[in-house]
């Protein structure tokens, strides 16, 4: 799982207009389950430590969705909508999807 994020650590290196799907990066203190998927695209999962980043592949539409969870065994989590090309970052974890993106800060 970890070597998925390692990877498209690279994308985020690319120009927005040829990133792949959506990601998201891990902004807390704390390691999570974080699940990234674009529009159309599978759903690619992994155990994120802090500053971690994790991306889809490119969706078939543009946009996609995030989510966080505080185990592979937890109920509950956060999602966020993520557009195409773009890095959510999750700054505070909390539960029934009660989470601090970056996003609310734009």
């Amino acid at each position: 799982m970890l070597l998925r994020a390692a990877i498209c650590l690279a994308c985020l290196a690319l120009p927005a207009e040829t990133a792949p799907g959506v990601c998201v990066t891990n902004g807390t203190a704390r390691a999570a389950l974080f699940v990234a998927e674009a529009n159309g695209a599978a759903q690619v999962t992994g155990t994120l430590a802090p500053t971690e980043t994790l991306c889809s592949g490119a969706g078939t539409s543009p946009g996609g969705v995030v989510r966080v969870f505080e185990h592979a065994d937890a109920f509950e989590g956060c999602s966020r909508l993520v557009p195409e090309g773009e890095t959510e970052i999750l700054i505070r974890y909390a539960e029934f999807d009660r989470c601090h993106w970056s996003s609310h800060d734009r």
